[in-house]
């Protein structure tokens, strides 16, 4: 698969001009007059998204729609177009983030577990495993030694998995005058509450945010518990992709502060 949009692709979806590289995520998102061209890596797991964006209820939130080639079909040569969702990210506005956390999670609360989930072999999906205790961590050493003081503080709970927006933090697009844009769907079968545990954990460890963050979250179940786990999540990230290759290991050094405030607290 190219990293830039091929002719045969922009021509399947009547993209109008040149497709312009977006900013953020993976660095793989082309805006094309009023489309964006996104790879997909997984057909199945890609169909099923597109299905998830047509089925969701939109009240309190906007989402892009999946959009067809000229011959109907959703994905062209590992290619899927979505229609564009105007906004902009904030790294200010976390009230409304979990809130809007909150009602997505509402909105998916009903749907199936998907198949494919079981069968993910990346380094996100080896991640979550590893958060959840259904993995084990084979990690680099470095990685292992923070792993090992977020797993000393672990305790069992009790919350319903369904599916979740595994990385919700910055896929979350404002407009004035108009409800959030979530874009970027990434299906997890986990607890709803666990979404906006990676939220805080984010905003803190990335995004520059104080642990004032925690009052917008004090209502949430067990919310320390799944912080950590969601902190492994995000740390073990960096060992699959180490092992792929990309310098991440020195990134784990950006955890080390919510790492000891949760270990304290909850020791």
């Amino acid at each position: 698969m190219s990293v830039y949009p091929p002719t045969v692709v922009q021509l399947a979806f009547r993209c109008q001009g040149q497709p312009v590289p977006l900013p953020g995520g993976q660095g793989e998102a082309f805006r094309c007059g009023d489309i964006v061209l996104t790879p997909c890596r997984d057909t199945v797991e890609a169909s099923w998204v597109d299905q998830l964006h047509l089925d969701i209820q939109q009240a309190g939130f906007r989402l892009p729609q999946p959009v067809r080639t000229t011959d109907g079909e959703w994905i062209v040569d590992g290619w899927q177009a979505w229609t564009v969702v105007e906004g902009e990210h904030s790294r200010e506005r976390w009230r409304e983030v979990i809130e809007t956390c909150r009602v997505f999670h509402r909105a998916v609360g009903d749907i199936a577990e998907p198949p494919f989930l079981e069968m993910r072999d990346d380094p996100f999906s080896r991640a979550d495993r590893i958060a959840w205790g259904e993995e084990r961590a084979d990690c680099h050493p470095h990685v292992v030694a923070v792993i090992e003081r977020l797993q000393s503080v672990v305790e069992p709970f009790d919350l319903p998995n369904q599916v979740i927006h595994g990385d919700f933090t910055e896929n979350l697009l404002f407009k004035e005058g108009l409800p959030p844009a979530v874009i970027d769907i990434s299906p997890y079968w986990r607890p709803a509450e666990y979404a906006q545990a990676i939220v805080v954990v984010d905003a803190l460890d990335w995004c520059g945010a104080d642990e004032s963050i925690l009052q917008w979250v004090e209502d949430v179940p067990d919310i320390l518990q799944l912080m950590v786990r969601a902190e492994i999540y995000r740390v073990a990230i960096y060992d699959g992709l180490y092992k792929q290759g990309v310098d991440t290991l020195e990134a784990t050094n950006g955890h080390i502060q919510t790492v000891d405030m949760l270990t304290q607290r909850l020791s």
